[in-house]
């Protein structure tokens, strides 16, 4: 886990406020990792930063019930409300089909924890940019 440096006093309501919370905490995308940022009820950011870097270019299902256990356990531990899952890269903007299987079922094993995502992000060399569902579902469908 890494702490962010200052505490967020605004809250993170609108889609351009998360692309703006995210873009400033992971910057340029230069390794491949899953940052979790969580928001708390009133959707102020909490102190709290959890980088995953090891999981496998496709989604199997150990690794994926394992990093969905983890997102549990700190969303129950820090109280949270809702979280932002934030695909970093190098690279170009556009996704990848792995990406995009990642992204589905990371996301279905979220809401079938009942752990309200408010958004997932794709950061690369491009920079950060929504990761929207159409997008992610289109290709895991």
């Amino acid at each position: 886990m890494t702490a962010i440096p200052a505490p967020m006093t605004e809250p993170i309501i609108t889609d351009e406020e998360v692309l703006r919370h995210v873009t400033g905490l992971v910057g340029e995308a230069y390794r491949r990792q899953l940052w979790l940022m969580f928001l708390d009820a009133d959707d102020l950011a909490l102190p709290v930063l959890m980088p995953i870097e090891a999981y496998p270019n496709r989604p199997t299902n150990p690794h994926l019930e394992k990093i969905a256990g983890a997102i549990a356990e700190m969303v129950a531990e820090l109280r949270a409300a809702s979280i932002i899952l934030t695909w970093e890269r190098p690279g170009p903007g556009d996704s990848t089909p792995d990406e995009r299987l990642w992204a589905a079922a990371l996301g279905i094993a979220c809401e079938v924890r009942e752990l309200s995502v408010r958004a997932q992000l794709l950061a690369s060399r491009e920079g950060v940019r929504h990761f929207d569902k159409a997008e992610y579902f289109a290709v895991a469908a």
